[in-house]
């Protein structure tokens, strides 16, 4: 089948105009994986071309239980005579019926507007991946990580992309300078004037490392902050923040080959590294021991892998409950 016969039957599909037999054509045709992207092209394109409004998804929701509820079959009671509903009353419910399906088709259509605009990168706990975008710059995404970028490309003013988690960014230069920026959970903003950086972002604060280049931060202050290479700006989630010079890249690019860096690392943030790297919930409940601290690199892939090392290295004895780990000192006798 033609592009442009294809286009016309999906156009009509989005205007619920399809028949049952171009209905189920279309299902087989997306099916395929080389279609999809032509798909949300093709959907992006009919949602331009229609006048567009913002859904209030709470009021819409609220409406739709609503309508639920008065269509609800009541409890039967009881009659002397069975009468036929009238005509009315069945041509009521079903414009009731409509509005419900009405309602739930734009309900949808903005909880997953995101889905359709912007292709995500993720990835899972204990791995780390490489993704180049559109523009020809490359991402190293660390484990428990999440990456979206518009699905149909950057615009012609910015380059824009959001990170949950941590991710390093060697970015490409254009011949027109378009800024390239990375944004991350409240109002945190990277705006890239070099190329490589790494940015740091989950529930216990933000962190940006800069390599080559400059960096411009925006906070959710509205204070800018200037880095040079070299440069770490940690931001703690009360909004204070600290730039320090570092001279070695090595401690915030060591993941990207499965490497830790301990510098007098307490044993309490070797915990969290664990988790937020392995999903796995290590737990220290002697406080002598987690304020214990120690140095060095470790390799491991899997979380036993350096809690094996930290029993060796530490003389701990590792227990393994149903719900978490437990790190305990040995007893002497």
């Amino acid at each position: 089948m033609k592009p442009s016969l294809t286009k016309h039957i999906i156009f009509d599909f989005f205007d619920g105009k399809a028949t049952a037999i171009q209905r189920k054509y279309i299902e087989a045709w997306i099916a395929d994986e080389e279609n999809q992207e032509l798909y949300y092209q093709y959907l992006d394109e009919w949602e331009s071309q229609r006048p567009q409004f913002a859904v209030d998804s709470e009021k819409a929701f609220g409406a739709f239980q609503q309508i639920l509820q008065e269509t609800q079959p009541r409890p039967p009671q009881p009659v002397l005579v069975k009468n036929n509903a009238p005509f009315w009353t069945n041509r009521a419910l079903g414009w009731r019926i409509a509005a419900s399906v009405l309602v739930v088709s734009l309900l949808g259509a903005y909880l997953f507007r995101a889905q359709i605009r912007f292709k995500t990168y993720q990835t899972a706990y204990g791995q780390t991946a490489v993704y180049q975008l559109a523009d020809g710059t490359t991402v190293t995404l660390n484990a428990n990580s999440l990456l979206r970028v518009p699905r149909f490309g950057f615009g012609s003013d910015t380059r824009e992309v959001f990170l949950e988690g941590e991710g390093e960014f060697r970015v490409t230069h254009t011949a027109d300078n378009q800024r390239f920026v990375v944004r991350t959970a409240d109002k945190f903003q990277v705006e890239v004037l070099g190329t490589e950086f790494v940015v740091y972002a989950r529930q216990r604060g933000k962190r940006v490392f800069l390599n080559k280049g400059k960096v411009k931060l925006e906070l959710a202050q509205g204070q800018q902050v200037y880095m040079k290479p070299g440069n770490v700006v940690t931001v703690a989630n009360s909004g204070q923040y600290q730039l320090r010079q570092t001279a070695p890249a090595r401690p915030f690019v060591a993941w990207k080959e499965h490497w830790f860096y301990f510098d007098n690392t307490p044993v309490a943030e070797v915990a969290i590294q664990i988790q937020e790297r392995f999903g796995v919930n290590v737990v220290v409940p002697e406080t002598d021991l987690a304020q214990r601290r120690i140095a060095g690199n470790f390799k491991a892939e899997k979380a036993d892998d350096l809690l094996e090392i930290l029993a060796d290295l530490l003389q701990l004895t590792v227990v393994k409950t149903r719900h978490h780990i437990e790190l305990r000192t040995i007893k002497q006798s």
